[in-house]
Formats: C-alpha cells, structure tokens, sequence
C-alpha cells in the first residue's frame, strides 16, 4: 500500500497575519488580571473592535463584582514595520474606522503588538482624534490617517485605563438617571456636566439655592453658590430667590456687574419677597450702585437711612439701625449703647449659627471702641496741656482698666470663632484689634503733646509703639493677601486703607505711597468708583489721625476760648494731684453668648 503523503495533499495554507494574530491575541490577554477584568472577544462579523473589555471591582475584601463598565480595544500586530527615530511605530488608521469606535459611546483604545520586542503600545482613541481634528478639522473625509504609538501598555498604564473607563461608568449612570422619553409637555431643563464629571440637574440647582442660599449667604458660602449659579443653564424657570441669593454673592465676591446683572432680575418681582428679602436686595443694589460709583455717598446714605426707617426690615437692618441711633445719639451714649446691647439680644435669642452671633458681636466690639475713644477724649478735654503727665492721671489710669476689660472681649470672641473654625471671623478680630492699637496710638500720642491752642506733631512716637504699629502692617499685608486669594476684595482694600493710614502715622511716606498705588490700581481694576472716591479723601488729609488732630483743635479751641471770655486762665499748669472725676459711658461689657451646638 503506498504510504499517505502529507506533501503531495492539497491542504490550507497557514497565513503568517493569522499566527500574528493568535499570538497578540494570546499575549494581550495576559497583560490583564483576571480578578479586574473580564475580557470578551468580538468574534462574529467584527467591524473594527476586537475586545470589549469588562471591569471588576473589588467591594468588600474577597468580594468582586461585576460592574458593567467596559472599554473597546483594537488590536493591531507587525513584525515588519520599523521604528521611527523616536522609537515610536507609525500605523495606518482607517476614518471609517475612527468613526466605529468614537459611536461605540465607551473609552476606546487602539493596541499594537510588535512582535520582534514583543512589546505592546497603546493610544487612546480621544486623544487620538483630539491632535486630529487640531490638525485637520475635515480629518473625516480621509480616508486613512496616521497613528504614532510610543505609549508603552503596562502595569502603570493599564491601571489608569482601568481608573479611566470607572470614571467614565460613574458618569454615565448619572447621566443616565435624568435620561427620560421626551413628551410635548416637557419643560425646557437640562444636565450640566462639570470639570470633575458630576452631573447636576438645572432643576434641582435652582431649587436648592433657592431652598439653603440665605444660609449658605449667612456662612460666607459666596464661592459654592457662584459654582452652582455657573453651572445652572438654561434656567428659564429660575425663582427670585435664586436671582437674589446668587446676585448677592457675586457682589461679595467683587463681581459687581455679574452681581448687578441678578439683582435686578430679582428686582423686577421683589413685591414677593418678604421685608426682609427686599430690604437685602435694595441694600446690595445700593452698595453696588456705589461702589460702582452710580451714586454719590451722600445718596447712598439717605437711601440707606429710608431702609433703617422701616418697622419691618429684618434682623440686619434692626441691627444697623440701633447702631445709627447710637452714632447720632451723642449726648446719651450710656443709654443708645444700652439699646444696641438689648437689639443684638433680641435678634440672636434664638440664633443657633455661631458665627453669625460672632459677626453681630464684632458690631459690638466696634460701637464699644469708638465710645471708649470718645470717653476719652471728652474727659481730656477739661485738662488737656495743664498737666504735665497726662497719661499717668486718674482718669487714664481708669481707662486702661477699660482697655484691659474691652481686650479680653476680642479674645473672648476670637476664641470663639477658632472653636466653630470662623476664620473669616478670626481675621476680622485681629484687624478690629489692629486698629485699636492704631487708634490708641495717635490717642495718646497727641493727647500727651497738646501745646496752649495746638498739637505739637514734632514730637516723636515712643519705640514701644513704632514696633508695634509695623508689626500689625505686616499682619494686614498677610490678612489682605488671605482675603484677595478668597476674593473677598472690599475686606482686602478694608486692610490695605488701614495699612496706609498706619504708615502715614509712622511717617513712612515712601511705602504709604507705594500702598496708595496699589489701592488705586485695585479699585480701577474692578470699577469700585464709589469707593475710589471715598478712599482719595483719604489720601487728600483725611486719615483718622489727621480728622482727630484737626476736629479736636477746633473743639478744645472753642472751649479755650469759651471759658476765656468768662475769666478763667486757660494755660496755668494744674497741681499733679489734680483730682478730676471722670465719666465713662461703659460700666459693664457686653456677655458673649454661644450655644452648645455650632456650625
């Protein structure tokens, strides 16, 4: 019998590409770990994908589970193309090809196995296409394109594939969940997706700004509510509260314009809101008018005087108002400072929010510092230039006393504000002690240098306080940096203006006028109009050092002269044991309150 020749069969042929094929094919599979992935191969009429490649993903210790968040790869192989001279391999890539992955909807990724290195590259297919369309926007009316593979697919990069495609799943189950069969009675509405792949319902931002805004307002949130307002389009069924809230916090964040814009939406309806809503809004429309110099000074506080007047304004403006008398209750300040003290205890009566009860407090601290000051003053002014130690009297002896009882009150509150993590709060605190130190500065100063009808400004400031007073700059210059990295641009200005005043003081005329500049450029970089005029005057002779010098000459002048006409010499030297009985208009200080539970 003769014997069967294989040589002599017609059989198959094996094709070399085939081989390529199965061995890529069996290599590409074990690049990835069975425990994370789930590989399934396109086998029946495959048009361009190779893989649908499934993550798994590890719940508890031991425990995985199928996720259902999958990439697509094609797989290319060669052991005849040569590197290029960065060591990169170029292949042809079909358009049509290009276009079959991007519908695939899923991350999609190009492989390439050379053979002689037995190296695997990758190139996802987005970023692929991203460079294409920079070079070619019709890139699609090609037919093939080049593709450069220099990425190598290991341990690392297969990883962030991984992190990559579960990033994707988690976006489009979001998606997902607002995907609904469109009908003709449907509103206008939208998704918004933002840098960080969250997806935000239109609806459901309005109703939450117009639901939490007042306290997320309240708790200086101005940045949150501006990302939710940035990302709330289209929004034809936006509420006036929603208009208000984000209106508002624009304008604390220095956007004026943007703040303006709101407003005045919020405005057009604002017969709905309560008293206390329109009050807000036609306070933030007056700041902004000002500010944007619309209105002069002059106009902005009339206008704020007719909100003031209201029976019915809110708590704020109860606030201010009790504050307002105060200031032009002169000739009773025991009794308008018992009324700001009962109107703050009204109003936080059943205030939870900590840090709004720090910022009500700090009104307090303010009020009990100008009057401390004024106290001062008037009682200075009966023996001014007569005794040679002024500031070892009676009188200032007693005021110290105050001092130290008014300082351990910031520190009070300070603490406070570090214990519900204010730092807002914290920083206003060190600025209102800042200007103590300023304020009782030039007090002191002047008051212990008074010469028969004047000042004398010749004389030099102790050491002790020069010190003092260029530290707290520094503190302001860090403060105000804080403030311009947050936005909160008048609260930086505020510091800067406090800053110059302070140099002035110290005479440092070279860096005050560096600091002016700098104030002045800010506020023709965000249009503060109103405010560039206000702080001009400033810098025309009238900080509070100069305003002092000059309104207190002209009333011991007065009084000088008054009691000259009846008699009495004005300039003879008062005996060191002169026993002059002051009067203090603050007896006993304001208690701090907090309750247990803070936010």
């Amino acid at each position: 019998m003769k014997q069967y020749s294989f040589e002599d069969s017609n059989l198959p042929k094996v094709n070399a590409n085939e081989n390529l094929e199965t061995i890529s094919n069996n290599f590409f599979r074990s690049l990835f770990c069975t425990d994370k992935f789930e590989i399934r191969s396109e086998t029946k009429r495959d048009k361009g994908i190779d893989f649908h490649i499934e993550l798994k993903k590890e719940n508890t210790p031991g425990n995985w589970v199928y996720t259902n968040y999958r990439f697509a790869v094609q797989l290319k192989a060669t052991e005849s193309v040569k590197a290029n001279k960065d060591e990169s391999f170029t292949l042809q890539i079909d358009s049509s090809n290009i276009n079959y992955l991007l519908n695939n909807g899923l991350p999609a990724f190009y492989v390439l196995y050379h053979k002689p290195t037995q190296s695997f590259y990758f190139e996802n297919v987005s970023i692929f296409l991203a460079v294409l369309h920079q070079k070619e926007p019709d890139w699609s009316k090609k037919e093939k394109h080049a593709l450069r593979f220099s990425k190598i697919l290991d341990d690392d990069a297969i990883e962030a594939i991984y992190q990559q495609t579960f990033a994707n799943g988690i976006l489009l189950r979001r998606i997902n969940q607002y995907q609904k069969i469109p009908s003709p009675a449907d509103k206008l509405q939208g998704i918004l997706i933002d840098h960080n792949n969250e997806v935000y319902s239109v609806a459901e931002n309005i109703e939450y700004i117009d639901q939490f805004g007042a306290d997320l307002i309240n708790n200086h949130y101005f940045n949150y509510i501006i990302e939710i307002e940035q990302r709330t389009h289209p929004r034809n069924n936006a509420t006036l509260r929603f208009n208000l809230y984000s209106g508002i916090a624009y304008f604390h964040r220095g956007n004026i314009y943007k703040a303006m814009d709101l407003l005045k939406i919020a405005e057009k309806h604002s017969d709905n809101f309560d008293s206390g809503m329109q009050a807000a809004l036609e306070y933030t429309l007056l700041n902004g008018k000002y500010l944007l110099g619309i209105i002069t000074k002059e106009e902005y506080d009339t206008e704020i005087q007719k909100i003031n007047d209201r029976k019915e304004t809110g708590t704020y403006f109860q606030k201010e108002k009790a504050f307002y008398e105060l200031s032009s209750n002169k000739s009773n300040t025991s009794e308008g400072l018992a009324t700001v003290y009962d109107t703050v205890k009204n109003i936080l009566e059943y205030e939870k929010n900590n840090q709004i009860r720090i910022i009500a407090y700090n009104k307090i601290i303010s009020a009990e510092s100008t009057i401390l000051f004024h106290d001062l003053n008037s009682n200075f002014s009966y023996f001014i230039g007569r005794i040679k130690s002024p500031l070892k009297t009676r009188t200032y002896l007693e005021w110290l006393e105050l001092e130290g009882k008014f300082l351990r009150q910031i520190d009070s509150l300070a603490e406070s504000a570090h214990k519900c993590n204010f730092q807002i709060g914290i920083a206003n605190l060190i600025i209102v002690r800042i200007k103590w130190n300023y304020e009782k500065a030039l007090h002191t100063h002047y008051l212990s240098n008074w010469n028969k009808r004047s000042f004398d400004l010749s004389k030099a400031l102790d050491e002790k306080t020069r010190k003092q007073l260029i530290f707290d700059c520094q503190q302001l210059d860090k403060i105000a940096e804080s403030y311009d990295a947050i936005e909160f641009r008048e609260n930086m200005l505020s510091c800067y203006i406090l800053e110059y005043q302070i140099l002035h003081f110290l005479q440092r005329d070279e860096q005050a006028a560096d600091l002016c500049t700098k104030i002045l450029n800010f506020t023709n970089a965000y249009e503060f109009a109103g405010l560039q005029k206000e702080y001009e005057l400033i810098f025309t002779g009238n900080t509070a050092h100069q305003q002092f010098v000059n309104k207190y000459t002209t009333h011991i002048n007065q009084i000088q002269d008054t009691t000259s006409r009846n008699g009495i010499d004005i300039y003879s030297p008062l005996d060191e044991n002169f026993n002059f009985d002051p009067t203090w208009s603050i007896k006993d200080f304001f208690e701090f309150s907090f309750p247990e539970v803070s936010l």
